[in-house]
């Protein structure tokens, strides 16, 4: 049985005891087309990608969007400008509720001027603010692995995600023996992330975020389609191989 993450792995072992016959093959991500995107003079925007489904938790990038720019007025709003665009498809009338219920949300957290939705866009727009911006967010709970993150990571933005799932599993664990981005779980965590990731190195100017940046890139490489055909085809040829 062929599983796509760690925190799947166990969740299945645990639901199936197969524990000898589970095989992890991560999936495929395009980290080659977006590892040609500049590092350097990113925006300061923080990014979400996906679709504006109930379980990505969307409200809570905005409640921990407002919070930062509440506990840190000075150099989000005053000194830098921060926005954070949404950027993301509705598959019907749910989700178009569902946005507009965000809106309302952002409009009652008084961010209604800093925060964008970008709605069923092509991807050469999503493409672009991938080379944009600075960091990126993603909030989703015990998400089984998140290609999403990886997409982030390659583009070279500083990524900040939920402290479960396959995030926390395997695409943000260090690498090289560092950090290639930030795990958070409360408006609190994710205010503090985002404001070291997006501000704080400015303010410092400490080139640790560039360091990130370049690792996170680095690290997403073990994701790519290139690596998901090698780690199908041992699966398939020798159980041995990825079994845990």
């Amino acid at each position: 049985v062929m599983v796509n993450s760690t925190w799947t792995h166990g969740h299945i072992q645990f639901l199936w005891r197969l524990a000898s016959n589970l095989c992890i093959v991560y999936p495929p991500c395009d980290t080659k087309s977006l590892e040609d995107l500049p590092l350097e003079n990113r925006k300061d925007i923080i990014l979400s990608i996906g679709q504006f489904r109930p379980e990505k938790d969307h409200a809570l990038q905005l409640r921990s969007f407002a919070l930062l720019l509440k506990k840190y007025p000075d150099d989000t709003k005053k000194t830098w400008n921060v926005k954070l665009a949404l950027v993301g498809s509705c598959r019907g009338p749910d989700d178009e509720q569902r946005v507009e219920e965000l809106r309302n949300l952002s409009a009652s957290l008084d961010i209604s001027d800093s925060v964008e939705f970008v709605l069923n866009r092509p991807y050469p727009e999503l493409r672009e603010y991938l080379g944009r911006a600075s960091v990126g967010i993603h909030t989703m709970w015990n998400e089984h692995f998140g290609i999403g993150v990886v997409e982030m990571m390659a583009a070279g933005l500083i990524t900040i995600a939920h402290n479960s799932g396959g995030p926390k599993a395997d695409i943000l664990a260090p690498f090289k023996g560092n950090m290639t981005g930030y795990l958070a779980s409360t408006e609190e965590e994710y205010a503090d992330a985002m404001y070291e990731a997006l501000v704080e190195s400015k303010r410092t100017g400490d080139d640790s975020n560039m360091k990130m940046r370049q690792l996170a890139r680095e690290s997403s490489s073990r994701f790519s389609d290139e690596v998901f055909v090698d780690s199908f085809k041992h699966a398939i040829v020798s159980s041995k191989i990825l079994c845990r």
